[in-house]
């Protein structure tokens, strides 16, 4: 993603809150709000929609929290771009910190984060495990493009 200006070209943002959610179907997520965004300098417009497919990414760990970021391009197709899972007990102690992904693809927008957390003897895998599983505590966050500081 390329979210910095360079000389008379700026990069990619939203604007607007996507108001994502959880979807209507299992392992899917919506977005409840449109909103507009660029990519090179370019606007778009992401329409509301339900359903939408998440990415596969590799397998989270049982007992970790994990931060997954939501990206679009300029079709509108939404990638899913999976971060460094910690220990869920490092982290509520305050030994580990979330970290947001570094790789999201380039000439994406990112427009929103979740923040999934597995239970003992649960595992997630996007695509696959329902966000609303027995043992899958998810939290939302609708971003303009990933933030500088990490999640605490």
């Amino acid at each position: 993603m390329n979210n910095m200006g360079y000389g008379n070209r700026s990069g990619s943002l939203v604007f607007g809150n996507a108001g994502i959610a959880e979807g209507t179907n299992a392992a899917t997520a919506q977005i409840a709000t449109a909103f507009d965004f660029t990519i090179n300098g370019m606007f778009y417009t992401k329409a509301i929609t339900d359903n939408i497919a998440l990415t596969a990414t590799a397998q989270q760990a049982a007992e970790t929290t994990c931060l997954y970021a939501l990206s679009i391009d300029a079709a509108g197709a939404v990638t899913t771009t999976k971060g460094v899972e910690v220990s869920t007990t490092e982290l509520a102690n305050g030994q580990a910190g979330l970290t947001y992904p570094t790789t999201c693809p380039d000439d994406e927008a990112v427009f929103g984060v979740i923040k999934v957390a597995t239970a003992a003897a649960t595992t997630f895998t996007t695509g696959t495990t329902d966000l609303g599983a027995a043992g899958i505590t998810d939290t939302y966050y609708n971003v303009s493009a990933l933030p500088a500081d990490n999640l605490a």
